[in-house]
């Protein structure tokens, strides 16, 4: 490069107002207008240097926003007093030729002073920052609408910076805990007072997991107000870091209410399943009491047979061996009927989780129905079923289904000529289908789409609760199973899908 056009500093000046794209400007003190702008100012804004300087006293009035005109003249009343080399920044709305405001950024320095010392003329670089306040005001909108969303959800807010272990709380915070916001008291020293040990201890795991291994956590725990109240504590914590600060923020609700809520609900239901239960078993009455009442009359006969034997003075040792293995067989039947009848009536939703030969399950159920079937005419047909095959369920609650879909077909096929129903059981790598499939015609598609709705039931008035097919898909969602209709069949066929082996969630429903 020639070293004479690096020596002319006009055309060095030149080059360099050409390449920047900020508005620069030199401001006169004592006239309040412009003496200089460089090019960009009038391609950016519509405006010669001529046309602003013939605006003379009205220069602020007819180019800035009026609710910036009086920092404006503040800011010019300080730059009287600037230093040199110092810098004063300004942030002003400045109204260009279609009349149309931009924010403007002004980085403002002394250009020069009289013989006095005071200052004559600012140099000013105003870079246009529109953008950068719209994204701020869409911040702020949007933070407005995240403290509304927070307030209406009656959320709190906080915030701990992991490396200086120093939490920091919101207003709301200390309202959800029950704890007074006084500047020289720690609240977690206050929390660890009144909340359940156990919980604590949990709580301490997952957040220091979380921060060891930047991930997320959620959390719930109890702790007790000062008026003796228990409250249920949700909180959920986001791990942020960068290359100055590791941090975790998060929310924490109140959730007691809703914990309530969601006791009553299961309260509820548990009071549906067990009318459900009854119903069924009242359905099956009339067997049970057959099955009963059968062996009974054997326990009779036998009895009579021993007691005529002591009469006559015949006690023949082998027929007294017969009476009394045939009592015994027979009172053993009925033992196994009244305690499955005693199983099945109390209530299994909080049974644990245990590995159960299916056959059992089958047969268990066929126990309260075979007689009922029988005497109706309903022929039962079981298929083959591995003896060693076994899923991992409650017992009684997959019995409950079971049966609710054996009483269903007794129900829809009893008056008719050709009644039958069939179990079968198909066995799959991870999981097992039973298929019930009776002798009716099938389900229209308008009942099918409706059948597992609560109260549905296309019963008779004072038969049925419209609540058996759907606590017995709420019973195989919960052991992440399922209960459908088999639309492809030529008669009613129902199939239950239930893994061999629950998963963990599953375990803890």
């Amino acid at each position: 490069m020639d070293k004479k056009q690096l020596q002319d500093e006009a055309a060095i000046l030149e080059k360099i107002n050409n390449a920047i794209s900020d508005s620069i400007y030199i401001f006169d003190l004592k006239e309040e207008n412009l003496i200089w702008l460089n090019k960009r100012g009038p391609e950016l804004y519509g405006y010669t240097l001529e046309e602003i300087r013939r605006m003379g006293s009205e220069y602020y009035a007819r180019t800035m926003h009026p609710d910036d005109i009086p920092s404006l003249r503040e800011g010019v009343a300080k730059s009287r007093n600037l230093k040199d080399g110092e810098v004063m920044s300004l942030e002003y709305r400045f109204k260009d030729r279609d009349g149309k405001y931009h924010w403007h950024s002004d980085r403002i320095t002394v250009f020069s002073r009289n013989e006095a010392g005071e200052v004559t003329a600012i140099l000013g670089v105003a870079t246009d920052i529109n953008d950068r306040k719209e994204f701020e005001e869409t911040q702020k909108k949007t933070i407005e609408k995240l403290n509304l969303s927070l307030s209406a959800a009656k959320m709190g807010t906080w915030e701990w910076d992991v490396e200086k272990n120093q939490l920091l709380w919101d207003q709301r915070m200390y309202e959800i805990h029950g704890v007074p916001n006084i500047p020289s008291m720690n609240p977690l020293e206050e929390v660890w007072k009144r909340s359940n040990r156990e919980d604590m201890e949990i709580v301490n795991m997952k957040v220091q997991e979380a921060a060891e291994k930047h991930q997320d956590f959620y959390v719930t725990y109890r702790i007790t107000h000062k008026n003796q109240e228990v409250h249920h504590i949700r909180c959920y914590g986001k791990y942020l870091s960068n290359e100055s600060s590791q941090r975790m923020y998060g929310v924490a609700w109140d959730s007691t209410e809703e914990i309530l809520t969601e006791q009553q609900i299961n309260e509820a239901k548990a009071k549906l399943i067990s009318a459900a239960k009854m119903a069924a078993l009242g359905e099956m009455s009339g067997g049970i009491a057959h099955e009963i009442n059968n062996p009974l009359t054997v326990i009779q006969a036998r009895a009579f047979q021993l007691s005529q034997m002591v009469e006559n003075g015949k006690t023949d040792p082998e027929k007294i061996k017969q009476a009394a293995e045939s009592i015994s067989r027979t009172a053993d039947k009925i033992a196994r009927i009244v305690k499955s009848l005693r199983s099945f009536a109390r209530e299994g939703a909080y049974d644990p989780f245990e590995v159960v030969s299916l056959k059992q399950i089958i047969d268990e159920t066929l126990e309260f129905c075979r007689t009922r079937f029988y005497n109706h005419g309903v022929e039962i047909e079981v298929g083959k079923i591995d003896e060693e095959l076994e899923v991992e369920c409650r017992l009684i609650q997959i019995e409950q289904v079971l049966l609710n879909l054996l009483n269903n077909s007794f129900d829809a096929i009893q008056y008719l000529e050709n009644k039958w129903i069939r179990i079968s059981v198909k066995e799959w790598v991870d999981s097992v289908e039973i298929t019930v499939t009776d002798s009716g015609p099938g389900i229209p598609s308008d009942i099918a789409n409706q059948m597992m709705l609560p109260f549905f039931t296309t019963k008779e008035v004072g038969k049925g609760t419209g609540l058996g097919l759907s606590i017995s898909a709420g019973i195989m969602r919960a052991h992440k199973g399922s209960l459908s209709l088999n639309h492809n069949s030529a008669n009613t066929s129902f199939v239950i899908h239930l893994p061999k082996w629950q998963q963990e969630e599953a375990l803890n429903y």
